[in-house]
């Protein structure tokens, strides 16, 4: 493990953990910039050198917001910032910002901070959160890292919130080959680390998608354990990040078709389109939406007579919930009377507005952005 102490005065700690009774192997390195996606990618290269293996899993324990990333540019707008801003000066800015000064890849905020652009910066004006993960960053150390060492990560654990989305799968799903994550918020005190690495020790030949179960499956239990089980509202799942551009192509045909309707101002997809966008589960931040519950309550609120429209909506649907191989979602827990309908991952589709800054991540060329951006243009 690699361990960023939250002074930038002090080390960074690379830490092997023995078996039971061993010394543990602690290794002080140079205080490192988690802001920067050479850390990241230095680590995992570490790891496969020093400690070969048949399969990697990396998890990732910090903040997160799904996809979003232009929470950053409330920050940069609330600090009046007009500067340009080197690396040094964005760690000035951010160290008394709690949330700020534990995020992964602080060089977004230096590249938030160089623009020029006023109406951009202002966009960002509904934004409410300021934890993130930039997922552009993140792809590019997996990429760096398997281009120096030979070998892809077989899972990326997402240890943090609401970062169980197709736009972050889509993004990943070159750099491995499953992903768990939360569609929700994440408890403070994270995975249940000792109750996974005791199973996966005692089981060293497990497989990476039985692995990724594994992380799902105990979530869930000491999530929902006797004395937390009537207060969590949690999530997890693991995805097949190998079926994620089947599921992209057809959300891009769903789309389409959806698209084409509001412009031939279908009164029957408009209506479903409304009462799914408002009654589907949300998340924390409420522009994020359970993808399976908003087509379930589109398909059943729709009362035309498109054929197409009912055949895309179900292919999506059978890649959510369908047992058949290869599965796009192999594990999921929701805990709680609001997460009861949840299956896996969430998706943008926020009820009003539409961010600028979403054509940034590589899923929304896939037609889901042109969609929304149409949908709330069409809001009243």
């Amino acid at each position: 493990m690699q361990f960023d102490t939250l002074s930038d005065r002090e080390n960074t700690y690379r830490i092997h953990i023995p078996a039971k009774g061993e010394k543990r192997e602690i290794q002080n390195i140079p205080e490192q910039n988690t802001g920067n996606p050479d850390s990241l990618r230095d680590f995992i290269i570490w790891g496969a050198e020093n400690y070969q293996a048949e399969n990697y899993a990396v998890i990732l324990w910090n903040h997160g917001t799904g996809w979003k990333e232009d929470d950053i540019y409330a920050f940069a707008r609330s600090r009046g910032v007009e500067i340009q801003a080197s690396q040094d000066e964005v760690r000035s800015l951010t160290r008394n910002n709690r949330r700020l000064s534990h995020a992964f890849f602080l060089s977004s905020i230096t590249e938030v901070l160089q623009l020029e652009d006023e109406d951009s910066r202002a966009i960002a004006f509904d934004d409410s959160s300021l934890d993130f993960l930039d997922n552009a960053k993140l792809q590019q150390a997996f990429r760096e890292a398997e281009e120096k060492t030979g070998t892809k990560v077989s899972l990326i654990g997402m240890d943090a919130c609401l970062m169980s989305m197709v736009e972050v799968a889509y993004q990943l799903r070159a750099n491995a080959d499953y992903m768990v994550a939360s569609q929700e918020l994440e408890p403070l005190t994270g995975y249940p680390y000792t109750a996974i690495l005791e199973n996966l020790t005692a089981n060293a030949e497990m497989t990476p998608d039985a692995l990724a179960k594994l992380i799902v499956q105990e979530y869930g239990q000491y999530y929902g354990g006797e004395s937390r089980g009537s207060t969590s509202q949690v999530t997890q799942s693991a995805t097949n990040l190998m079926v994620v551009e089947k599921l992209a192509d057809a959300l891009g045909k769903l789309a389409g078709v959806l698209q084409r309707s509001l412009s031939e101002e279908d009164i029957y997809t408009e209506n479903a389109l409304y009462h799914a966008q408002r009654k589907a589960v949300r998340f924390h931040d409420q522009d994020f939406v359970d993808l399976y519950d908003f087509l379930r309550l589109l398909r059943d609120k729709y009362a035309g007579d498109s054929d197409e429209l009912i055949q895309v909506i179900d292919e999506v649907i059978d890649l959510m919930v369908m047992q058949i191989e290869p599965q796009l979602i192999l594990a999921n827990v929701g805990l709680g009377l609001r997460f009861e309908r949840v299956k896996g991952l969430s998706i943008y589709s926020p009820v009003r507005g539409y961010s600028q800054f979403y054509e940034r991540s590589d899923f929304a060329s896939c037609g889901w952005g042109e969609f929304i951006r149409v949908l709330n243009s069409t809001e009243k």
